[in-house]
């Protein structure tokens, strides 16, 4: 099985040395090693890439022309759907359970002792930094330079950690939008970066994470765009004909969303009686990032959400909305204007990026890998927010672009996860020893370069897993695997089971778990998951029912049985 193993890779490695076969020889007759540039947004959904029609509710033209220029995987997927575990996956290229970060609530730091691909890249001699979004707890390590956003990072005047020259930690206040200030902050570098090395830039985008703040200039600037959308036909889901912890989910529009923070509304222009009928239980008011604006940026977003705020009222005391699904509706609308205005940012941020690629002349030997660290609920099943095997949660952006290189214009159907990110640049930078083989659980993606498509990933089934219960929105903790038609997974919290035919039931409303109908479809997908915790080295109590989350890191991923 390692002898198999070590073919498989060396078949990648040597596919990564073909695409640098028609380069113009480099010193002592080496090809230029490919620069990376990772952008990782937080909490984007695939239902919103912006890359075409079907997924674009709103203008976004940078992401088209990305998509345009590079190759969209429409059958990409997480590992752990909650931001901090989703990056330490991607570093590590990793599962949870081997990389030791399982959840954020678990009351320890990422382990930046362990491998990742940023400081193997360092050690082969890459310039790496990273400017953003880390939320690891733990200071960054293989980077020669990072800025990051104290955990989540607010949205107005963000605070940045990084090094003082004395070497200690110092925490600074910038003014500015966050996602056009790490933009900003990651274009300088390239700027002063050693144009005679090759480099790994990581921009770490806050932005479309809750609380949806868009920058002041984008306030309405697609209302008329989302008041022509439809919510989603299940957006009144009832979860009959799934597993019952469906329903103690606490992550509903309807019972779960803070009218202020999240809606954004404003409480003192709501009347009383009014309050009892759009508040959900348990949820405030506050608003933290208020009290990081200018004045002036303050008063420009009070002004706007006063006038949301009127616009309900003025709707509530007409009757024109009057019931729980007016209410539900009109703050879907409201959470799918946010959401989108943010990442109005974000598709700039992409073309400044890109443009400064093309312009500087590194596009030729520049692949741009774009993710978001998982997918998210856009009212689907009622929800927001992720933490979930379902298709809305699990499934998450992945476009890339290297001209000449990566077939341009492709949408590839291929199975592939976010661990296979790090394993992919460590091929491309010639990186093949045998501790960096075993250190890796995803594989290459070099294969689907040139067309998208390649045998292994046909219908590779690819393993999730959810650790974080007790925690926010009492998700449960479950693990399974998806193939190119089924989810198949198991709800440890409360013992149940659940399978969706997603060819059959694209939206994922029916349990064919049970059905008899499906029954050499439950065997076979039973085996399969079974087979994917034991390639993966899944510990036997995990998931797990309840208990601290105190995995100790493993990075020798070599086969069990390997002699």
């Amino acid at each position: 099985m390692m002898a198999r193993f070590i073919t498989t890779f060396a078949a990648f490695a040597s596919a990564a040395i073909g695409l640098f076969a028609q380069e113009k020889p480099a010193q002592q007759g080496l090809a230029p090693l490919p620069n990376i540039v990772l952008i990782i947004t937080d909490d984007h959904s695939y239902q919103t890439l912006g890359t075409c029609e079907k997924d674009s509710p709103v203008p976004l033209p940078n992401f088209h022309r990305l998509a345009d220029e590079g190759m969209v995987f429409d059958r990409s997927y997480c590992a752990n759907s909650l931001c901090g575990p989703s990056r330490a996956c991607i570093y590590t290229g990793r599962h949870s359970h081997m990389n030791g970060f399982l959840a954020n609530a678990q009351g320890k730091p990422f382990d930046g002792s362990q491998p990742t691909f940023p400081k193997m890249l360092q050690k082969a001699g890459y310039q790496t930094a990273v400017f953003g979004k880390w939320h690891l707890e733990s200071n960054p390590t293989g980077f020669d330079h990072w800025e990051i956003f104290p955990n989540q990072g607010s949205y107005y005047n963000p605070d940045f950690i990084s090094l003082a020259p004395n070497g200690k930690k110092q925490v600074l206040r910038e003014p500015g939008y966050a996602t056009e200030l790490v933009t900003k902050k990651s274009l300088n570098w390239l700027d002063q970066r050693d144009p005679s090395k090759p480099f790994m830039l990581v921009v770490g985008h806050k932005a479309p994470h809750r609380n949806w703040n868009p920058a002041i200039k984008n306030l309405g600037k697609i209302k008329s765009f989302v008041e022509k959308l439809n919510p989603p036909s299940n957006l009144e889901d009832n979860f009959d004909n799934r597993p019952g912890f469906l329903k103690k989910n606490q992550q509903s529009l309807q019972n779960h969303f803070a009218v202020w923070s999240d809606e954004h509304l404003i409480k003192e222009l709501i009347p009383q009686d009014l309050q009892k009928q759009i508040v959900c239980p348990g949820y405030g008011w506050g608003m933290g990032e208020l009290n990081r604006m200018s004045p002036q940026e303050k008063e420009a977003w009070l002004e706007y959400y006063r006038a949301r705020t009127k616009s309900l009222v003025a709707d509530l005391r007409s009757g024109k909305i009057k019931t729980k699904s007016d209410i539900l509706k009109r703050r879907w609308q409201h959470y799918m204007e946010d959401y989108l205005s943010t990442l109005l940012s974000v598709d700039e941020s992409v073309g400044e990026i890109i443009d400064y690629l093309d312009k500087n002349k590194l596009s030729e030997n520049t692949i741009v890998l774009y993710c978001g660290d998982q997918g998210f609920f856009m009212g689907e099943h009622g929800w927001y927010d992720k933490r979930w095997i379902l298709e809305e949660s699990f499934r998450m952006p992945l476009i890339m672009r290297w001209p000449g290189r990566i077939k341009a214009g492709v949408r590839s159907q291929a199975m592939v996860q976010e661990i296979d990110y790090a394993p992919t640049f460590c091929s491309l930078a010639g990186i093949n020893t045998p501790e960096n083989m075993n250190t890796f659980q995803g594989r290459s993606l070099i294969p689907l370069f040139k067309t998208g498509a390649d045998e292994a990933f046909a219908d590779r089934p690819l393993y999730y897993a959810f650790y974080e219960n007790p925690g926010e929105h009492n998700a449960p903790r479950h693990d399974g695997i998806r193939t190119q038609r089924y989810t198949f997974a198991r709800i440890w919290t409360s013992d149940e089971w659940m399978m969706f035919d997603n060819e059959k039931d694209p939206k994922q409303m029916n349990n064919v778990y049970g059905s008899a109908n499906y029954a050499q479809d439950v065997q076979k997908l039973n085996q399969l998951y079974h087979q994917a915790r034991s390639q993966y080295q899944v510990p036997d109590n995990l998931p797990g029912v309840r208990g601290k989350l105190d995995v100790t890191p493993r990075w020798n991923c070599a086969p069990a049985n390997a002699q």
